[in-house]
């Protein structure tokens, strides 16, 4: 066979996919899988009408801009969040959130240009950059905004943010994106501001998009995605605002990669916009107040999570365990169908901890699960013979 390609091979399979396609087995098996490993949250969504004639519209291409009225909704939606947005010129939606950092990153990177990553961070942000030739600077989660300077360099083309963060859920403050917009304009840099988990918050933490700090959109590049915050990640809509010199040249990628998203859930979803936000917004809301709830929890038994207060994950300390964190994660899921995710795929720096999703999972099952993570943290000893054999016999170890 011929040779592959150098960079695809060394890059890692994302970890999280790779644990749930454990759980996807496990489940198959009729196992129940305690699921806190997915990277979405359950919705109850009702079902709207679709006519014959969408539905045989949604058959063929639409454009590679976006349906135009759904493109409208978007623009309504981020002037509700202060943000004048041209829906003719600045925005794109493309087929999940996911692609379109990737063709971002293709449109604004040269090759060798570094971009700052502040940790943790979702795991293909890095991935991603090495695909697309550049260089991926990582800064450990304990330097705060102001630190970021010092990791910028004569090659650094931008900075990546996620607001509010998967997975710590860190919320980005007013005074944090003043800072940040002044250093992107002295340094001549992109924020590539992620916001896809927009809606998960409570109604007392105000979600801030970080183009309402550069109102030209010179230094600022937003994505976000209707599939996680109307929790239909399954349907692969995402969308991308910019400065319109930007989204020409995303058109160029997402016309020879994509073409488009698919029609007929963008039409589905232009249509019911409003409705779908009337039912899906309250429970991102609740799904923030639960977080809370959680966090309580989590305080009574002893559970260290980093700070944060949106999305629906937590990224849990287990600095005291004392084998490996593949070690643990991999001893919860084998042996006590518990799925978390090794904090080690968001950062070198938060290799000690593991990243929590609740959006799946309810309250008191929670508590369980938390329970027994904690009676893995207290150990005062751990035999890790059994876990390594099965890590062995499952291939994820070799040796």
């Amino acid at each position: 066979m011929p040779k592959l390609n150098d960079v695809v091979e060394n890059i890692p399979e994302a970890l999280s996919i790779y644990i749930n396609q454990i759980v996807y087995d496990k489940k198959a098996r009729g196992e129940r899988v305690y699921t806190y490993s997915l990277g979405e949250a359950f919705f109850d969504i009702p079902r709207f009408e679709i006519s014959d004639a969408d539905w045989h519209r949604g058959y063929h291409y639409s454009s590679s801009m976006g349906l135009t009225n759904l493109r409208q909704k978007l623009s309504n939606m981020y002037t509700s969040y202060g943000v004048n947005v041209n829906p003719e010129k600045e925005i794109l939606v493309s087929a999940g959130s996911k692609c379109l950092i990737f063709m971002v990153l293709q449109a604004i990177l040269q090759y060798g240009d570094e971009v700052l990553v502040p940790e943790p961070a979702w795991l293909s942000y890095k991935e991603q950059i090495k695909l697309v030739g550049g260089r991926h600077i990582a800064v450990p989660y304990t330097e705060t905004v102001y630190d970021w300077e010092k990791y910028i360099t004569t090659k650094t083309k931008a900075i990546i943010i996620n607001n509010p963060t998967n997975p710590s859920g860190k919320l980005f403050s007013a005074e944090e994106f003043e800072f940040l917009i002044g250093l992107a304009k002295k340094h001549n840099l992109f924020i590539l501001s992620d916001e896809a988990y927009s809606d998960f918050l409570c109604a007392d933490d105000k979600f801030l998009s970080f183009a309402n700090f550069d109102s030209g959109k010179e230094n600022t590049i937003i994505v976000n995605s209707l599939s996680k915050n109307m929790g239909m990640s399954g349907w692969r809509v995402g969308y991308v605002v910019a400065h319109q010199d930007i989204i020409k040249q995303i058109l160029k990628l997402n016309q020879h990669i994509v073409t488009c998203a698919p029609t007929v859930l963008q039409d589905y979803m232009a249509q019911y916009f409003d409705e779908i936000l009337a039912h899906t917004r309250p429970q991102a809301i609740n799904m923030a107040e639960k977080r809370k709830r959680i966090c309580k929890i989590m305080e009574q038994i002893g559970i260290k999570p980093m700070p944060g207060v949106g999305t629906f994950y937590f990224l849990l300390d287990v600095s005291d365990f004392k084998g490996t964190t593949d070690e643990l994660v991999y001893d919860l899921l084998i042996n006590h169908n518990i799925a978390t995710v090794p904090g080690a795929a968001y950062g070198e720096s938060t290799s000690r901890f593991i990243r929590f999703g609740i959006g799946v999972e309810d309250e008191k099952t929670i508590e369980q699960s938390l329970k027994v993570i904690k009676s893995f943290i207290d150990m005062p000893e751990y035999d890790n013979t059994k876990i390594k054999q099965q890590m062995r016999d499952m291939g994820i170890i070799n040796g």
